[in-house]
């Protein structure tokens, strides 16, 4: 017979025929409608999209606060977890994956391609679900802009590794100690713009007898001689131009990694969960929320980062829904427009960090 299909925002599609509208119980609409996301599409079920039995909802719905909720409403209409996949999108989204990967070599089989990210997802669903979510508005930026570089990068290793190429794939990092390397260059990066960022990376490198090519030399025990057979301030310090700051949490990190507080299995190896990574993060002097952000979304590839303290996100969140927050000149404001920017996101879960990226995209654009 004929199906319907209602989304209560969950992930769970109930269907229901003509005949058999029982299949909604009023317990089952009852449970729904506790749920903040998902009250009006439980109000609609009982006023007459189905006929179940009505359910009283007064005491099930407090007043919400009063917020700024201008052009919200129209672009968070769709599911964030729940949207039916098109099959011409998917395919789209695949093929858009693949011709950036394509050009490894000529004897590339497609099909051969994995496109999990390290954080154990795959790109091709996630962009689907980005390009369809609150009323496809990412899908002119997914396709001017492409894929993610790094999630990429880090296919195209894969896919020249199983082809045993790994030797032509920049093989001078693969030890165990690239998590410690990238939670060094954000933390040498912090408060810096683009081109200074890379100077002060630079010169922490060549501290350590490393370079870009080359930054296997960059190791926790490397830094932890310089401090223990040197002088912190004139061997370290200044030669690469951190602050006291900045100089500690490197030490501290390089410490973490030499207890085994922190390894690349820890914060690679996606048996940890993902707050719990966050919070032994965290624990290190030096090491904020911004950082940590950076860290998971850009390092780690999790899937669902939304980076609050980002003013590049924010901006973009800005530009791209034609929204006014509470900062000065109208921008968003980390926390007095929390709700708002997680309301304009929430579309998008559980892969924001793909919305995220899209946001630095248009940062620096009136849409």
């Amino acid at each position: 017979g004929h199906q319907r299909r209602y989304d209560f925002g969950h992930g769970l599609l109930i269907p229901t025929h003509h005949n058999n509208e029982k299949l909604i119980s009023q317990e089952l609409v009852q449970f729904f409608m506790q749920t903040r996301r998902a009250s009006r599409v439980a109000a609609a079920v009982v006023s007459g999209t189905t006929r179940a039995a009505p359910v009283a909802v007064a005491a099930s719905s407090p007043p919400k606060k009063k917020r700024n909720t201008q052009n919200v409403s129209r672009h968070t209409t769709t599911s964030s977890r729940s949207i039916p996949i098109d099959s011409d999108v998917h395919e789209e989204m695949r093929s858009l994956v693949l011709s950036r990967v394509r050009d490894l070599n000529d004897t590339n089989n497609e099909r051969n391609i994995d496109t999990e990210t390290i954080g154990g997802w795959c790109l091709v669903d996630g962009l689907v679900h980005c390009a369809t979510a609150s009323n496809s508005i990412l899908l002119p930026l997914i396709k001017e802009y492409g894929p993610p570089r790094f999630y990429l990068d880090h296919i195209k290793k894969i896919t020249l590794t199983s082809e045993d190429d790994a030797s032509t794939s920049g093989s001078n990092n693969t030890d165990d100690l690239r998590s410690f390397r990238s939670l060094c260059q954000i933390v040498s990066g912090q408060q810096l713009a683009g081109n200074a960022a890379k100077t002060i990376w630079r010169r922490l490198l060549k501290v350590a007898d490393a370079t870009e090519e080359d930054s296997s030399n960059l190791t926790p025990d490397r830094i932890l001689s310089i401090v223990e057979n040197g002088d912190t301030e004139s061997d370290l310090r200044a030669p690469a131009g951190l602050s006291n700051a900045k100089c500690n949490c490197i030490i501290a990190i390089a410490t973490s990694f030499k207890k085994g507080v922190l390894s690349d299995k820890f914060l690679l190896g996606g048996e940890a969960a993902d707050d719990e990574v966050r919070s032994r993060l965290l624990s290190i002097k030096g090491l904020g929320p911004w950082s940590v952000d950076m860290f998971l979304l850009f390092q780690c590839h999790k899937s669902d980062v939304l980076p609050m303290g980002d003013l590049a996100f924010r901006n973009g969140t800005s530009n791209l829904w034609g929204v006014k927050g509470k900062a000065k000149g109208g921008g968003l404001c980390q926390r007095k427009d929390e709700q708002l920017i997680r309301d304009l996101h929430g579309p998008f879960a559980p892969y924001r960090s793909l919305s995220s990226y899209y946001m630095y995209k248009c940062s620096g654009k009136k849409r």
